[in-house]
């Protein structure tokens, strides 16, 4: 399957990608993806696939650098991530340099990490197997397009090479959870919410620190790219958030056996309680992972950056609003 191009926004200089490496990386995979897909092999779904779900600042980066540090399980760490077209063999060369365990610093910028072990939320890999091109909904019948019998096979080679359950962080995979777990049987999920208000004014702070300004649309884009383009920033973010806590509830309310609903600040305040949760989940779906001792016993919330009064006033009136009538209908 030939790449979906990537059309990724102009970044401020302090979270720019370069071009230079972007095109190494490109001419890495395309070199290794054929060695990757020739060595696949064709396997029972045995361990379970375990990912980290929310609405965008729920506190998604901070649960899943838990779970890795905190559990014995794969995961997709910043060094994997770089081979996302042949994602076994960046495991198998992080084991062979003896970084596929490592202790978190449970720190992040906007959902990136720094350091090597640290986990990716691996978007090249899921922008390739879904079929998106960017962050945007894609309309109805999309999701037929997809191989679904391709990405079960790597990730079910990805969990085999691991030796147990593995845990992602998929941000698209908002709009496809049931289907996977139709495709996937043992595949769980742990769903982190926060505040919706607090979802929104981060989304805010969010898109100044990455674009330099309130008006680009930052992350997950419901119902397509062109989806409340004339409204005001502040309405923006607060239909983003409801829409989208919505859609996970929409997509997860008949798998209630396979989710694990988690707090932002229930997370904070007892992590391991948490992790006692994900590994009596997976367990219950074949494989139940060992736990490991956090450096931790809880985390300081974060908290948003104070924004204009009137401003914060705006976006409440706008989740007012949004909470009970549909954002496609205004």
């Amino acid at each position: 399957m030939d790449p979906t191009p990537r059309d990724d926004p102009d970044f401020a200089p302090a979270f720019a990608k370069d071009p230079a490496d972007e095109e190494l990386l490109r001419t890495l995979n395309a070199a290794l993806a054929p060695v990757e897909e020739g060595a696949y092999l064709e396997l029972d779904e045995i361990y379970p696939t375990l990912h980290v779900v929310g609405v965008p600042r729920s506190g998604t980066t901070l649960l899943y650098q838990a779970i890795a540090a905190g559990l014995e399980l794969g995961y997709v760490s910043n060094l994997v991530a770089a081979f996302w077209r042949a994602p076994v063999l960046g495991m198998r060369l992080a084991r062979k340099l003896g970084l596929d365990r490592f202790t978190s610093s449970f720190d992040s910028t906007y959902g990136r990490t720094k350091g090597v072990g640290e986990p990716h939320e691996f978007g090249y890999f899921w922008n390739h197997h879904l079929r998106y091109p960017a962050l945007s909904a894609l309309p109805d019948g999309h999701e037929e397009t997809i191989d679904w019998t391709r990405l079960r096979t790597v990730l079910v080679n990805m969990a085999h090479w691991s030796g147990g359950p593995i845990a992602f962080k998929p941000m698209l995979l908002t709009w496809h959870l049931e289907r996977l777990a139709a495709e996937m049987p043992r595949t769980c999920y742990v769903w982190i919410r926060r505040d919706l208000r607090a979802n929104a004014l981060s989304l805010l702070e969010m898109r100044t620190a990455l674009f330099g300004t309130h008006e680009q649309w930052a992350s997950l884009r419901p119902q397509g790219p062109d989806w409340l383009a004339d409204e005001p920033p502040w309405r923006q973010v607060a239909a983003q958030a409801v829409e989208l806590d919505r859609t996970l509830e929409r997509g997860l309310g008949r798998l209630s056996d396979r989710v694990l609903r988690v707090g932002y600040e229930d997370l904070c305040a007892d992590p391991g309680a948490v992790l006692d949760g994900v590994h009596d989940l997976l367990g219950a779906h074949g494989f139940a992972p060992a736990r490991r001792p956090l450096p931790v016993e809880r985390f300081e919330p974060r908290r948003t950056s104070p924004l204009d009064a009137d401003l914060e006033a705006l976006v409440d009136e706008a989740l007012e609003h949004f909470s009970t009538t549909p954002a496609a209908a205004t």
